[in-house]
């Protein structure tokens, strides 16, 4: 079977309170995604879950009896689309179906799921497992997906670089408190790691990526660092890569998109996770735009509800309350 002696216990620090199969179903729909569950003897069932966030990627904790969860086209929200969920097993066993494969996770196994995409998680008793929830943006820009090939799909963390980046994972997730100022920096880097582990899994006859993606993938990392910069253009991203600003749209023009586009959707995939989180529903909206480099609340406003549908205050209350939000 396969080894990952490098990872500790899970919980590591205080572990959460055993909690009900409802208040189970609110924390992973709250921390994880939104799902509809079943569960044979909801009246027997406990389970923990921990959930922390940093820098757009949450890592969660769970331990629990058996149940089901599934999410089809009426569940996915424009909230939690656009992500992936990356899950090792540590105890017990679960199946993942997505995509017309199904995923037997038994421990020392882990595999990956899109949030956009109806799926069906089958529980085990006994089981635990950690996971980090991550924009698809952070590990490539490109408008293809790559990784949709191994959705639902078990891979072995074993010796080398699957073991290197899980342990890393947990290892972040017990320092993510004590990181500070460098806390961004940290999950880029972990970012990095996980998407180099996610390509390697696509097989060997996966041809190697061209320097026009490898620089895209550096502009787009240099955009992230610098959103909160009100004055982030074109100009300044060419100059910073030695390019011209031809040079720069044209490498954009490759993936259907234009620079400035691609610093608004990420300047409002940023506020569209802070407004969704209830540990700052006590920051004004119009603070949160101006955080991730909007000038001003209406235009921040403007811009939100042109491209979600909904203003900032309306879309977090929404979220907050957990109601349904269909897309525009």
């Amino acid at each position: 079977m396969t080894s990952f002696t490098a990872l500790p216990a899970q919980f590591t620090g205080v572990a959460p309170r055993p909690i009900t199969f409802t208040s189970w179903a609110d924390a992973v729909r709250r921390s994880v995604l939104s799902f509809e569950f079943d569960c044979d003897r909801p009246e027997e069932f406990t389970g923990r879950v921990r959930d922390r966030h940093l820098h757009g990627v949450s890592f969660v904790d769970m331990a629990s009896g058996r149940h089901a969860a599934y999410r089809d086209h009426r569940t996915i929200r424009p909230a939690d689309a656009g992500f992936y969920v990356l899950t090792l097993q540590l105890a017990g066993e679960i199946r993942i179906a997505q995509d017309g494969r199904v995923a037997r996770l038994e421990p020392g196994l882990f595999a990956l799921y899109d949030s956009g995409k109806p799926a069906t998680l089958t529980v085990g008793d006994g089981y635990r497992s950690t996971c980090i929830r991550f924009p698809k943006t952070a590990i490539t820009p490109r408008p293809d997906d790559p990784l949709a090939e191994i959705t639902a799909t078990p891979f072995a963390c074993a010796p080398g670089l699957t073991d290197t980046v899980w342990s890393t994972v947990v290892s972040v997730n017990r320092n993510l408190d004590a990181l500070g100022p460098h806390g961004p920096t940290t999950i880029r880097s972990l970012m990095t790691l996980v998407g180099t582990m996610l390509r390697g899994e696509l097989g060997p006859h996966v041809p190697a990526r061209p320097p026009h993606e490898e620089l895209l993938e550096r502009i787009v990392a240099h955009i992230d660092d610098h959103l909160a910069d009100a004055d982030l253009g074109p100009g300044r991203i060419a100059a910073a890569h030695f390019l011209s600003p031809r040079a720069l749209h044209g490498l954009f023009e490759r993936t259907g998109t234009t620079v400035s586009r691609c610093i608004r959707e990420r300047r409002l995939e940023r506020c569209r996770l802070d407004l969704a989180d209830p540990a700052l529903a006590h920051v004004a909206a119009s603070a949160v735009g101006a955080r991730w480099g909007f000038r001003g609340a209406s235009h921040f406003g403007q811009v939100f509800k042109r491209e979600l549908g909904l203003t900032p205050a309306e879309f977090r209350r929404q979220v907050l309350a957990g109601g349904s939000l269909r897309a525009p």
